[in-house]
């Protein structure tokens, strides 16, 4: 078996003289203006900056909807009391509650099909 050996070095490419390079046309958007970068973002990651946690933390519960009698999973807002996330969402306790009202009017009726 051989030696494993450095591949040996490559020399610098050497720029064609006949070769212009691509400059961009100066338009609106290539203005003096579109080299304003954005400003930094910086990211705390010591060990005590991960442990900080929000002051009031979002309130999470479940709540029995009377109209629909469905389990509903709400997320809400300490400070404001508005619900940030609901499942199901309140199309669907609507869609719930109004096959529930239609459904009970014709229980004991049946319904037949002529053609």
């Amino acid at each position: 078996m051989d030696a494993i050996r450095p591949a040996p070095p490559t020399p610098p490419v050497a720029q064609a003289s006949g070769i212009t390079p691509i400059r961009p046309v100066a338009g609106p958007s290539n203005g003096p203006d579109s080299r304003v970068l954005d400003p930094a973002v910086s990211i705390d990651v010591r060990p005590e900056a991960s442990e900080a946690k929000p002051a009031q933390p979002e309130q999470r519960a479940y709540v029995r909807d009377q109209d629909s009698a469905s389990l509903v999973f709400r997320v809400t807002d300490p400070k404001t009391g508005d619900v940030v996330m609901q499942i199901p969402t309140e199309v669907v306790l609507r869609a719930r509650a109004y096959a529930r009202e239609t459904t009970t009017a014709f229980s004991g009726e049946r319904l037949v099909k002529t053609a």
